[in-house]
């Protein structure tokens, strides 16, 4: 896919994040929409153009997040890159493999952010964090997860493959 379409969906992407996606609450959260996207994207296309869009993508949600800068770029790089392990070509076709993958990247995303808040010495409550976000996330991440995958994998159809050089 174009490298300035990417970068123009995943801000737009970024921006639903940010405006729409707080006012869906399930269990006390709502989904992760920039992490469901880069690690569906991650399972179509690889560790390579999964790591380019969760770094746009996480560049995009720590402009508009009120969290130091930085956290969730990083946060959504691990979790992308962990995420493209089970990657495209065994796996493309089956939607077992993001429901399963998806709870653990949500586990390691919000895990790491915490921990980056928690060295920034920023407020960072590890039981109320695991007991009333990251469970819960894990769950919506996890109900979400179908259709996301689906709108991703029609993208990955229609997108052209191109050689990013960087």
């Amino acid at each position: 896919m174009n490298a300035y379409l990417t970068i123009a969906a995943l801000v737009i992407v970024a921006m639903l994040q940010s405006t729409v996606m707080p006012r869906i609450m399930v269990l006390g959260v709502h989904p992760d929409l920039m992490l469901l996207v880069v690690t569906s994207w991650s399972l179509l296309r690889g560790a390579h153009e999964g790591m380019f869009w969760a770094l746009v993508g996480g560049i995009a949600v720590d402009l508009f997040s009120g969290a130091p800068f930085g956290v969730f770029t990083l946060s959504l790089l691990i979790a992308s890159f962990l995420s493209s392990l089970g990657e495209r070509n065994v796996f493309r076709l089956d939607l077992l493999i993001p429901i399963l993958i998806i709870p653990l990247a949500t586990l390691v995303q919000n895990a790491i952010m915490l921990a980056l808040l928690w060295a920034l010495r920023e407020p960072a409550n590890w039981g109320a964090g695991f007991a009333r976000v990251i469970f819960p996330a894990m769950l919506v991440n996890t109900i979400s997860m179908p259709m996301v995958y689906l709108a991703m994998r029609t993208l990955d159809r229609h997108a052209g493959r191109e050689v990013m050089a960087w």
